[in-house]
């Protein structure tokens, strides 16, 4: 260090002189800092965190930065951390190699210069970490089984990800009630997807899913909506609006519905009967099954083979899409009642087909019956049902943009519809211009205001009046040989097991 001493250096000894003089010569040469002191390496993924203590002494000018150098060799070489000019006292030193002990040291500067350098920290090695949560788990229903897709963690730990636990759970997700879900054969699963199985239809399950490295696992991802794993999803969309006036201009006053519900965006498909027939068909106790389903060439869809008690079905030349017809209200009402019944296998008895939805009990002719406030098999409000009068009407006619709230035909036009299969608007199927039933949402550009499609042609279907019990119920919507296919176009008084290759069904649920 300098030292100025005016006394030894021949001039005269003034008190005040000396200082101004000392002050001036600082001034000229300046003071470096002191060392940072204490410096401390916490170890973390591929980096170390870094934190010391500021120099005893700042020298003649406030510190301005600190350089931060790192050793793999115990100091022998030293590498520069390059990082923004900072006065803090930390920073995250990244860039290095996890299982290779560092050293470092810090180095303060100012205005002068820099100081020298800190003692070496002591030897640490960066390490992985466990991966951060899988985001954005959803799952879709399938048969017995759960389609489950997922977002990957923001960050893998440092360490490649080797397995995604999956984790079902039956009661939404109540302590001790998870389930660890291992493919067969039973491999890890590394993928951002996979397919749950062995579940139970008509029983709502959440899924989480946790990440795993050499490290460890990471937390659990945010639960999954639930969703319930069924034989069928049937598409439906949700008809809105509640509370609005019936339909004056038809002067049938048809429409009025005073609450929010759910309508078959589309008719029951001979796919989607044929897979109630092989659940619940072995035997067809109760006549499920119309042998015109595979001889009438109009509408023919599902061919039987086998004997009663072994009866199995298929859908024959790819047809399956066509809506189901030869399907009386019983037939409709039971096909309710297995949707509601969670979609079980087995013979046609109560916790099938004969209750849930509506109490048919073994009939196939009489009254129709009128739906249960509770379904007995699952102790909550049925989930399927034929749709009352009013609300197939509200989904096929009914719009806010419609002259006096309703339009003349389901496609939301009050002109006829053409008849051009594809995405124009204001087609259908009707006036026999095909001769036969088309595949279900072949004129996707006519769907009404809420998404439902043929509503106005292709074929007739069942409706529930206003869901008393009694000897008729309605049918609506006429059908590809029908000249007027409009809203005012409606039957009340249909015989309840009536069996036609234009007639078929959709179904409605509450929200």
């Amino acid at each position: 260090m300098l030292s100025v001493n005016p006394a030894s250096s021949g001039s005269s000894a003034n008190s005040a002189n000396d200082i101004s003089n000392i002050a001036a010569f600082v001034n000229t040469i300046g003071i470096l800092p002191s060392a940072p002191r204490s410096v401390v390496a916490a170890s973390g993924n591929a980096q170390l965190a870094v934190t010391w203590i500021a120099p005893v002494i700042t020298g003649s000018s406030a510190i301005t930065d600190y350089l931060v150098k790192y050793s793999s060799n115990n100091g022998s070489t030293w590498t520069n951390f390059v990082h923004p000019v900072s006065t803090a006292t930390a920073c995250t030193v990244t860039g290095l190699i996890n299982g290779t002990p560092y050293v470092i040291k810090v180095i303060a500067r100012n205005a002068v210069g820099i100081s020298r350098p800190s003692t070496n920290s002591a030897p640490v090695t960066p390490a992985a970490t466990v991966p951060t949560v899988p985001r954005f788990v959803v799952a879709a229903s399938g048969n017995v089984q759960l389609t489950v897709t997922w977002v990957a963690p923001n960050s893998t730990g440092g360490s490649p990800i080797t397995d995604y636990l999956v984790k079902y759970s039956s009661n939404n997700g109540a302590a001790g009630t998870w389930t660890r879900f291992f493919p067969s054969p039973v491999v890890p699963i590394t993928a951002t997807a996979c397919t749950v199985t062995g579940l139970t239809n008509g029983t709502p399950y959440v899924i989480k899913v946790v990440a795993k490295n050499a490290v460890g696992i990471s937390l659990p991802s945010a639960n999954s909506a639930p969703v319930t794993p069924a034989l069928l999803a049937l598409s439906r969309v949700t008809v809105g609006n509640f509370g609005n006036a019936a339909d004056a201009g038809t002067g049938s006053l048809y429409g009025a519905v005073p609450y929010f519900y759910q309508i078959g965006a589309y008719d029951v498909t001979g796919s989607q009967y044929t897979a109630f027939l092989n659940a619940v068909g072995s035997t067809d106790t109760y006549a499920l099954y119309n042998a015109n389903m595979a001889t009438d060439t109009k509408v023919a869809q599902i061919s039987r083979s086998g004997t009663a008690g072994t009866y199995t079905y298929a859908v024959m030349n790819g047809t399956g899409s066509r809506p189901i017809t030869y399907v009386s209200w019983f037939d409709s009402a039971r096909f309710s009642n297995w949707m509601s019944n969670g979609q079980p296998s087995g013979a046609q008895i109560s916790t099938t087909t004969e209750n849930g939805t509506y109490n048919v009990n073994g009939a196939t002719t009489g009254n129709a019956v009128a739906k249960n406030d509770t379904n007995p098999n699952t102790g909550s409000a049925p989930t399927f049902r034929i749709p009352l009068e009013n609300e197939w009407y509200k989904a096929a006619y009914y719009s806010p943009a419609g002259a006096g709230g309703y339009y003349t035909y389901a496609t939301q036009s009050n002109s006829a519809p053409g008849t051009t299969i594809g995405s124009g608007a204001n087609q259908a199927n009707y006036n026999n211009a095909f001769g036969h039933s088309t595949d279900v949402g072949s004129f996707s550009g006519s769907g009404s205001f809420y998404g439902t499609f043929d509503q106005s042609g292709n074929v007739y279907q069942w409706n529930d009046l206003d869901g008393k019990a009694g000897p008729y119920r309605g049918i609506r919507g006429g059908d590809w040989v029908s000249t007027d296919v409009s809203s005012s176009f409606r039957y009340d008084d249909y015989d309840l097991g009536g069996e036609a290759n234009r007639l078929g069904f959709r179904l409605a649920s509450p929200v």
